[in-house]
């Protein structure tokens, strides 16, 4: 589905959100959802126009096995580089345990683990502040993850990972506590992302926080500072 000309999120692979985004020099996926997603994300490249080998990169919000786990497969089909946050590139890798946060079971665990296995990997970048990847800026968000990011195109929109969850009617949700490893590292990165301006912020879960997304985000602070 089309969010705004050249930006999509890709329906039908989970309960994550998985978005394209069409660059001057190919498409960018930011997160591949759970494992089994590869084969859907490069046909939903083919029903926009493109071929599968035009997902030039992949970048992870965060190392969580609901983000990263098609992200080998869709390097495999592809040949995309994978891109993470330095901090998160060990559990990826399979050098630290792979978990989404504190208060994951290990019921939930197994059942994610149903729609195919994590195949860890070697990411072929690893991002910190203040690097680009094509148009958009890297802002370290820790919290939710050692090493979250978001991704901001200038006064446009922000991927958000799970910084922050969107609702379904365009507002903005704080992160779940229980599904962060630092909620109050969680809360300074709302702030951090609070001056930056854009219209839309992308989330890993929930619909996309629009309009005035910065506005909305300004408020959930007041609110839970208050």
């Amino acid at each position: 589905m089309e969010i705004i000309k050249g930006l999509h999120t890709i329906d039908d692979t989970g309960f994550v959100n998985i978005y394209l985004l069409i660059e001057e020099n190919g498409l960018t996926i930011v997160d591949t959802g759970i494992p089994g997603n590869a084969k859907k994300i490069a046909e939903y490249a083919r029903s926009v126009g493109y071929k599968s080998t035009d997902i030039k990169t992949i970048v992870l919000t965060h190392a969580d096995l609901d983000h990263s786990g098609s992200a080998r497969q869709l390097k495999e089909l592809t040949g995309a580089e994978i891109a993470i946050g330095v901090l998160d590139a060990p559990r990826v890798e399979g050098k630290m345990e792979l978990k989404a946060a504190k208060g994951l079971s290990a019921a939930l665990l197994g059942a994610v683990s149903k729609f195919g296995r994590f195949e860890t990997f070697k990411p072929d970048i690893l991002l910190k502040e203040g690097d680009r990847v094509k148009s958009l800026s890297v802002l370290d968000t820790p919290g939710h993850t050692d090493g979250s990011i978001c991704l901001y195109r200038e006064r446009a929109f922000m991927f958000v990972g799970d910084t922050l969850r969107g609702d379904d009617n365009g507002g903005v949700q704080p992160p779940s506590d229980n599904m962060t490893y630092d909620i109050e590292k969680a809360w300074e990165s709302i702030k951090k992302l609070s001056h930056f301006e854009c219209d839309i912020m992308l989330p890993g879960h929930g619909k996309p926080v629009m309009p005035d997304a910065s506005k909305k985000v300004r408020e959930l602070l007041q609110k839970h500072y208050s």
